[in-house]
Order: structure tokens, then sequence, then C-alpha cells
């Protein structure tokens, strides 16, 4: 019989106060060196947000008083024994060691063990964790946090250039991770400075969205409807049928692969036709969608709901994903991208995209096809201004372009082309615009980038 593995014990707890306040409780050695019990309140009142604040101080005052460098002064200037520490100081003795103030290091090893599912992203913790080891902490791991400067950041931007990161890694380095960490440092109270907004950096290279032909878009659901997959380890080979609905219902609903990878049986009613978007799936853990707007009811087509009801198993329960792999598991949208780029080069389609592009294809088709714009957001989870500054380019008409082009062929003056009357195709976003058998129709579009993800 294994040992149970006794807890760690919490060198600083958070309990609340008769008054309903909350408050530290922590043993720590006197001026005296004597030990003693401390109990101080604190003057926020017991509610979520202010307990996440007040144990997050906590686990950093336990950090320091497990390894000896708490300053009692620092924390509580006007504690229950702040004058007998301020006796021992103005007597000239110096009651806590230079090693009491954080370093980047010091202070990174005690954040990063707050920075895990469910209170952020898997890939946010994945990225703290790689950016700070493999970049921040060998060139500033020593460095105070009170002593961060706008040259030590320029120190860092250089060595990491020396290193022949790209441009977008390195600000994704300093500019998003190692900003997070120092501004939960002042957030917790500790003397961390702030010069990023000090730092200059040249302007951000966007790529556009890239997305599919229509004609490469039934090239590739072909492919994986006929693709023959090997089971259980062994060297037989047999279709599997909820990839082709996993990326046919990428295609035709404008959802991020991680929303359909998280989707449960009972988020889907096929009866009226929607999909309930309420989480999204990376990296084997389950958080809330992107965005407040990501929260959504997806309206299927009539093809997708045909597609998806032999998914819906005659025993399944409600909890059960409806995208599985070929072990049965969750679909994983990593796992799932080496068979979806796999697929592209066997079919010599080129450029090779990621399955971002298939939200870019739903989109453009739509706009290129004149959806209304605002239940296209609504659709997609996209705010309406992204939809206009990313996928503007295909919101245009046929009739307009023929125009246009017989403007640019002309070459006898006295013989102008015919002025044509037309439309655009954009109009009230409360006008109904289509129908469901217009939907997708016979428009083609033209690939051209990745669709853009806004710092988190």
């Amino acid at each position: 019989m294994t040992r149970r593995r006794k807890p760690k014990r919490q060198a600083c707890s958070v309990q609340t106060t008769p008054n309903g306040l909350l408050r530290f409780r922590f043993r720590a050695p006197l001026p005296d060196g004597s030990i003693h019990y401390f109990s101080e309140a604190t003057a926020l009142s017991d509610t979520r947000p202010n307990r996440a604040r007040v144990e997050r101080q906590a686990t950093l005052m336990g950090a320091e008083l497990r390894v000896g460098v708490f300053d009692y002064l620092r924390w509580f200037p006007n504690g229950n024994r702040a004058a007998e520490y301020l006796a021992l100081t103005n007597a000239g003795v110096d009651a806590s060691p230079s090693e009491s103030d954080w370093t980047i290091r010091g202070y990174f090893n005690e954040w990063i063990e707050t920075k895990k599912p469910p209170d952020v992203r898997a890939s946010a913790e994945r990225d703290y964790r790689n950016h700070f080891k493999s970049y921040v902490l060998d060139v500033l791991g020593d460095v105070p946090l009170d002593q961060l400067s706008l040259a030590h950041l320029e120190d860092l931007r250089q060595t990491l250039r020396g290193r022949k990161l790209s441009e977008k890694t390195i600000r994704n380095v300093i500019d998003g991770s190692f900003r997070a960490m120092m501004r939960d440092a002042g957030q917790d109270d500790i003397a961390a400075a702030f010069p990023f907004p000090k730092l200059r950096w040249g302007e951000k290279i966007v790529p556009g969205p890239s997305p599919f032909t229509e004609a490469e878009r039934d090239r590739l659901l072909a492919h994986f409807r006929a693709k023959q997959w090997k089971v259980g380890g062994f060297n037989n080979t047999k279709p599997h049928y909820p990839y082709y609905a996993f990326l046919y219902t990428l295609f035709f609903t404008g959802m991020r692969p991680s929303e359909a990878a998280a989707v449960r049986i009972r988020c889907v009613n096929l009866g009226i036709g929607t999909l309930q978007v309420e989480r999204s799936r990376h990296l084997g853990m389950e958080s809330p969608p992107k965005t407040q707007r990501s929260r959504r009811a997806v309206r299927l087509t009539k093809a997708n709901v045909a597609v998806l009801e032999p998914l819906i198993e005659l025993k399944a329960q409600p909890d059960d994903y409806l995208f599985k792999n070929v072990r049965g598991e969750p679909i994983e949208q990593a796992n799932f991208y080496d068979l979806f780029r796999d697929a592209q080069r066997a079919l010599e389609i080129t450029p090779l995209r990621d399955l971002y592009s298939t939200k870019d294809t739903y989109i453009s088709v739509a706009l290129t096809n004149g959806v209304s714009l605002s239940w296209l957001s609504e659709q997609t989870g996209v705010a309406l201004g992204t939809i206009l500054k990313h996928y503007g380019r295909f919101i245009h008409s046929t009739k307009a372009d023929e125009l246009e082009l017989a403007k640019i062929e002309v070459t006898h003056h006295e013989n102008p082309p015919a002025q044509v009357q037309f439309e655009h195709p954009v109009e009230h976003p409360d006008t109904p615009q289509f129908t469901s058998a217009q939907f997708f129709r016979g428009r083609k579009t033209s690939p051209t980038g990745f669709e853009p993800v806004s710092p988190t």
C-alpha cells in the first residue's frame, strides 16, 4: 500500500475575521528572534475577487517565509507589530537582509505556479514557461524587479535578435510574457519597475486571411471521406468518419478548431440545427472560449445536420465528445493539423495552410455571396469591425468587377462601354440576403494569409 504524500505546509494562510474581512495568518520571528503567530487583517471584504488577490499575496509571503527573507515592514508598515520592527530599524539595525528584494527569477518561480488552467489557457502556461526558461532567465534572471530598466529590455532584445529569432517571437517574449509577469507583480503590491511602454517596436506585420477555394475545400473533404486510417495500433486500416465530419463542420460553420474539439453531445440540437459553443479545448485542457462573443449558438446547414447525425450513437451520454479520434478520445486540433497538412501535400494544394483557414474560407465565401454582416458576426463570434478590417476584400459584386474591368480594356474613346446598373451586395445588416440553398454556390475566393489573432 502506497503512503499518502503529506500536503505541503502553507506558510501563510488566508482567513476571515468575525467582521467579514480577510486576514493573513502566519508564523514568523520577532525582532528579538522569538517565534510569534501573526494575524494581520486587511480592509478587504471576503468576496471572490478580493480573496483571489489576497491569496496571491499570501503565496508570495509564504515563499519569503520559507526561505527566511520575509520583510514584515514591507508588507505591513502599519501592522500590529510594526512598532517593534521600527524601533529596531531606528536603532541602526537592518531588520531584513538585502536579499529580501525579489529578483526576476525568484518571482517567476512563484508566479508561474499561479498560471495554470483553468485560471489561464493551457497554451498560455506553456508559452510563459518556454519564454522565460529559454530566453529571459539566462539574461535577466538575477535583476531585481524594482531595478528593471529600458536598458535591460534593449539588451534582452538584442540578445534574442542575435539568436536569429523572428521579430514576432521576440515581441511575444518581451511585450507578452515578460510584460504580463511584471504587471502581475505590481498588482500584488510588490515594488516592480515597468519600463515596457518606453520600448519602441516596428510596425507589426499581420498576415491576412488565407481561404481555400471551394474546389480545394471539396477536394479536402473528399480526401478525408475516403482516407483509410490505422486503428488500434495494427496495420489494418479503415475509414474514420468523425475526421470527415469534424473538417466538414469547420468548413461550414466558421468555428475555431479548439471550439469544435470541445463540443459535447448535449451541445448539439439536430432538430433545430444548432450547436452551442461553451468552451474550447487545446493541449488536452478545456477553458472558456477565446472571447465573450465566442459563447454563441452556431446555425447548421441541412447538409451539416445530416453529416453530424451518424456521430450521435444510440447509447451516447450527454457529456460524451462529439468528435473523436481513432482511439475514441477527443480530437486534439494540434494532432489533427498534422493530418490536415499531410492531406494538402497529398493533393498538391498550395500554399500550405493551417486549420484556421477553414474559418477564413467560411467567412470569405459568405462575404462574396452577400451574407448579412451582422448575422455572420453572430455566427462566427468575430466582431463586425474585425470582419470588415480583415475580410473586406471579399465584399464585392461580380457586376461591379465586370464594369471596372471593361473600363480598363477601353481602347476607343468614341465607343465607351455602356453603363451597367448594379447594387452593392452588402445591404442593411437586418435585411435577409440569402437562403440556405444559396449560401455556398459556385463562387470562388482567393487565398491570402492566416486569420489574425489578438494578443491575450
